[in-house]
């Protein structure tokens, strides 16, 4: 069976517009991932601190498409955003042996537009190509949150 999906490029675009004492500051910045065949986006609710300490598995990369997986090696682009207007979103990126945490605040997003995060065992960067897995918690003890995010490879 031969494919239908025709790949696409996918542009972001992000505008930053800002004035202070009647002087205008900020820029466009564009960047264009070339062709891309999967996308992955979903709305979620992650679990809250209070639910026993567990996290909820937002995402996987691994060798192989699957369930909730995407291959990692095809990596392109990635944003979650935190739909709470009130809890902060923990986020917990996992290499196989370590994790760095990220929190994002209410009504925000977190963008993972190259491959590079920084680690703090200072074994030097973690690139998605190292990422086994993202999983999210709310900050608040018994309240879950929602999230978006959006996944796009190769």
């Amino acid at each position: 069976m031969a494919t239908t999906v025709t790949v696409q490029n996918l542009t972001v675009t992000i505008t930053e517009q800002y004035t202070l004492n009647g002087v205008s500051y900020g820029n466009t910045m564009n960047k264009t991932y070339i062709d891309n065949g999967q996308v992955s986006q979903r709305i979620m609710t992650v679990s809250s601190e209070g639910d026993g300490g567990d996290w909820t598995n937002i995402l996987a990369l691994s060798t192989a498409d699957g369930q909730g997986q995407v291959v990692k090696t095809e990596y392109k682009y990635f944003r979650i955003t935190n739909l709470d207007d009130t809890h902060t979103l923990h986020l917990r990126v996992y290499n196989g042996s370590d994790y760095v945490a990220v929190e994002v605040n209410p009504a925000s997003s977190l963008l993972f537009m190259d491959a590079g995060i920084d680690s703090p065992t200072g074994t030097g960067a973690i690139t998605f190509a190292d990422i086994q897995a993202i999983a999210g918690q709310s900050s608040h003890a018994s309240e879950s949150l929602d999230v978006e995010f959006i996944m796009v490879t190769s």
